[in-house]
């Protein structure tokens, strides 16, 4: 299979060969795909499970997807949101998982959380990143693998398209869970997967996934780029705990830009363009908690 081809080339590149993996498993079908094909290339896994507590059934299939683990002899851990915010709910739910994950660190000692996006999500995190306006350098939205919040992340799946997820499963006879949120249009990322997505490809007479597979790669292409360009100006930056200031001396345009907002990112600051724009005018910019721009 090619699924399992590719996601074993990808553990021969990231995985020590020798540490255990931490799969986040919702059961539905690109998880569940990623579960099988792990475990049938022998892999040393622990799998959990975030039981959000969005729908009445949820409870039911936690203890369904506890069942069909432990059955395939993995250690399974599991935990229920019980608050639930006015808004921001995805973001909410993202914070929690990762949560978590770092709270089994402490009992586990994986190399790293794998998650089971695929290509479709990366397309549409591109398209999504587009729309909202991020800068050239930070199109590329998923990486195969990296740093979240302390824990290392694997992505393996990140160049397989759903269909293959799907075809998988089903020369498996393995049946994924359904979950109805997933169809909610509330969701974003439902509208964009739904709605937006299929739209453009009709408008465009052709599949817009690979060419937003394309712009990533050139982001990150681009961003690597800007790392090496800005590194000597980054290293000797001053940087305290709420304040950090960075000399753009002899910087190009873009390469000015990319220095600033890295050194917005290290303060957790979010800087409006306009604002953005005008410390390019500076030889030396210095930015602090203080201001009023901070998330």
């Amino acid at each position: 299979m090619q699924l399992t081809k590719r996601v074993k080339q990808y553990l021969r590149e990231h995985w020590d060969q020798k540490s255990f993996l931490l799969l986040g498993y919702s059961g539905g079908p690109d998880s569940k795909a990623l579960l099988y094909c792990l475990s049938g290339l022998k892999v040393p896994l622990h799998v959990a499970h975030v039981d959000h507590g969005w729908r009445d059934e949820s409870a039911r299939e936690a203890e369904m997807l506890k069942d069909e683990v432990q059955k395939l002899g993995l250690p399974f851990h599991s935990t229920r949101l019980l608050v639930k915010p006015n808004k921001n709910l995805e973001d909410f739910a993202r914070q929690q998982r990762l949560a978590f994950f770092r709270s089994l660190q402490a009992t586990v000692p994986f190399q790293a959380v794998v998650l089971a996006h695929h290509a479709d999500d990366a397309a549409e995190t591109v398209l999504k990143r587009l729309f909202e306006g991020a800068h050239l350098p930070h199109l590329g939205g998923m990486s195969s693998r990296t740093e979240i919040e302390g824990l290392t992340v694997f992505r393996p799946m990140l160049t397989t398209r759903k269909s293959e997820i799907l075809s998988f499963l089903e020369q498996r006879a393995l049946t994924a869970l359904h979950d109805k949120t997933n169809d909610d249009p509330a969701f974003l990322r439902t509208r964009l997967r739904k709605d937006v997505v299929p739209a453009l490809a009709e408008m465009f007479g052709k599949e817009i996934g690979g060419n937003l597979l394309l712009l990533a790669e050139r982001a990150f292409e681009l961003k690597a780029y800007l790392e090496k360009r800005v590194a000597k100006a980054w290293s000797s930056r001053k940087q305290s705990e709420n304040s950090v200031q960075v000399d753009l001396t002899g910087l190009e345009r873009i390469e000015a830009r990319y220095l600033v907002q890295k050194a917005a990112a290290s303060l957790n600051l979010v800087l409006p363009r306009t604002v953005l724009e005008q410390y390019l005018s500076q030889d030396v910019v210095c930015l602090a908690l203080s201001t009023n721009t901070t998330q």
